[in-house]
């Protein structure tokens, strides 16, 4: 990989790496008010007993996700962007389904939406270098 492709995947994958640490930390310790603000039912994301632990549950994995992209030396990153591609994926078919039961907002379903495109770019430009 050339040092340009080098320099954008380390710009990027600290950027990405970055963000989700921090949004993980912000779900770790607020998870009603990140549910809320995602689009989660207001009822839900206020009285929901189980709502913390399981964004508690997706907080962690950001956070080791996030971890992850940080470490990973550039050689080794496919696996690693494969993965989060894999999780993201998942993710937005889950909020999808939400979206389709009526448990969150129409901007979750479009911000996971966003979320999945621009994974899936940064990946597939990654594995074309």
């Amino acid at each position: 990989m050339s040092s340009v492709g080098t320099r954008d995947w380390d710009v990027t994958r600290k950027s990405i790496g970055t963000l989700s640490i921090w949004i993980g930390t912000a779900a770790l310790f607020a998870p009603r008010w990140i549910a809320g603000t995602l689009g989660v039912r207001p009822d839900a994301a206020r009285g929901d007993v189980a709502l913390p632990l399981l964004v508690r549950l997706g907080a962690a994995r950001n956070i080791a996700m996030g971890a992850a992209l940080l470490v990973t030396p550039a050689p080794q990153a496919r696996r690693t962007t494969e993965v989060t591609l894999l999780l993201t994926a998942l993710d937005a078919a889950a909020v999808w389904t939400s979206r389709a039961e009526g448990d969150v907002a129409r901007r979750s379903a479009v911000l996971s939406g966003i979320v999945l495109a621009l994974s899936s770019y940064g990946a597939a430009r990654w594995h074309r270098r």
